[in-house]
């Protein structure tokens, strides 16, 4: 007898506000890195597709989660960080 595992789909949460975090290990398209967001380091992804490679020191939005896989998006040039 076959026993099928059971998983949960993940979660996608969009929050409600951006937030600030700092690229920590590179973040390309379709590959994730890691920001440092809250005094924690996390693991990171684009939420949209980009051509665009972050890379470290960039300040960028965080937007949401998918599981624990924080959606991040580079801040506009003109962004002011306080």
């Amino acid at each position: 007898m076959a026993t099928a595992l059971r998983t949960r789909p993940r979660s996608v949460e969009l929050f409600p506000q951006p937030y600030i975090a700092e690229v920590v290990q590179p973040i390309a398209p379709q590959q994730r890195g890691r920001v440092k967001f809250r005094a924690s380091f996390w693991p990171a992804k684009l939420h949209q597709a980009d051509e665009r490679q972050l890379l470290p020191t960039e300040r960028v939005s965080v937007i949401g989660r998918d599981g624990i896989t924080l959606l991040v998006e580079p801040l506009p040039s003109t962004a002011q960080i306080a």
